[in-house]
């Protein structure tokens, strides 16, 4: 069988999709669909794309003419949900971008959806397949620094010449949950803890020409064992930093930390035996191809549907407890 892909949405992580298509024999890229047609002209000069490829300027023109088995459903936050039913519903498998929905209530549409669609479903948490954040899983569930009793983490952007649809809380989900969601799913992911509660703010202070899009954002949250958690978040990285981002993850245990260093690049350990040390990291991970052999049943899926669902939840919630002022139970 050769698995067709369609891409829908060209403003997200779809490089992530594309760059693997070449490299996976029996995966082929049918059909791309963006708004923007300097987007789809950008994309026609990708490795990916071959002279069967069809490009559409509409999602549901592209649903209705084409029959694709795997989705990367990689447009705006504000059209996502909308877009994950329509596929579901058509039996696609989907790769998606971050979050999953902008409201709760569409969280628990699509998880409807989902349980009642037989499709394998994950969410585009890049982050979970970095070689530094791999070896921090690693070795925290190895029991090496204990028992986790704080964890930290950070995102920080170069804000830059921002879309459009970033600048509106209506096709934009908040800094939050939109780039929020990676360092909550890292938490969760390398303690193993789950969190319980959550306190967040966030809000605009010195870039007005965003708009609605928040320049600063932080949560607070409780994890399942009384430890806790931190997470800030930025879009006030100067633009002279040799780097678009800096992010850190850093947890403590009560025998040891771990942490990255050097823009989240590299990781380094101490413990009560041993001083520090930078640890050695394995080679990435391909995304995509665990996606693909996940569909196959050759690999379990690194980022299963239920944590896309959870980390959602958690995010939206977190954007609730920043409009009320008042701390969200989990």
């Amino acid at each position: 069988m050769v698995y067709r892909v369609g891409i829908l949405g060209l403003k997200g992580h779809q490089g992530v999709v594309l760059n693997s298509i070449p490299k996976i024999d029996d995966v082929v890229l049918s059909a791309v669909a963006d708004d923007s047609e300097e987007a789809l002209m950008r994309i026609k000069k990708h490795p990916a794309v071959t002279s069967d490829t069809k490009f559409y300027r509409n999602i549901s023109e592209l649903l209705e003419e084409e029959k694709i088995d795997i989705a990367c459903v990689s447009g705006t936050d504000g059209e996502r949900a909308h877009v994950l039913l329509e596929c579901m519903n058509r039996g696609i498998h989907v790769l998606s971008e971050k979050p999953l929905t902008m409201t709760l209530d569409e969280l628990s549409m699509v998880k409807e959806a989902y349980n009642s669609s037989g499709v394998v479903l994950s969410m585009l948490l890049t982050m979970r397949f970095s070689p530094s954040y791999r070896k921090i899983r690693e070795v925290v569930t190895s029991g090496i620094i204990g028992e986790v009793c704080l964890a930290n983490a950070q995102k920080s952007y170069k804000l830059g010449d921002r879309p459009e649809w970033q600048k509106s809380h209506k096709t934009f989900s908040s800094t939050l949950a939109f780039i929020g969601i990676h360092p909550v799913d890292l938490i969760r992911w390398c303690t193993g803890r789950e969190f319980t509660e959550v306190m967040a703010y966030q809000s605009n202070v010195g870039h007005p020409e965003a708009h609605d899009m928040e320049d600063n954002a932080v949560m607070i949250l409780k994890m399942d064992n009384g430890g806790s958690a931190c997470v800030h978040l930025d879009y006030c990285r100067p633009m002279k930093a040799a780097t678009h981002g800096d992010d850190l993850l850093r947890i403590a245990g009560n025998q040891g930390v771990i942490e990255t260093f050097e823009q989240g690049s590299r990781v380094r350990l101490i413990t009560h035996e041993r001083k520090a040390e930078e640890l050695t990291l394995d080679e990435p991970m391909d995304e995509f191809l665990n996606f693909v052999n996940a569909i196959k049943g050759l690999e379990k899926c690194e980022v299963p549907a239920e944590d896309c669902f959870r980390v959602t939840e958690i995010v939206l919630k977190a954007r609730e407890s920043s409009e009320t002022g008042q701390p969200i139970k989990l």
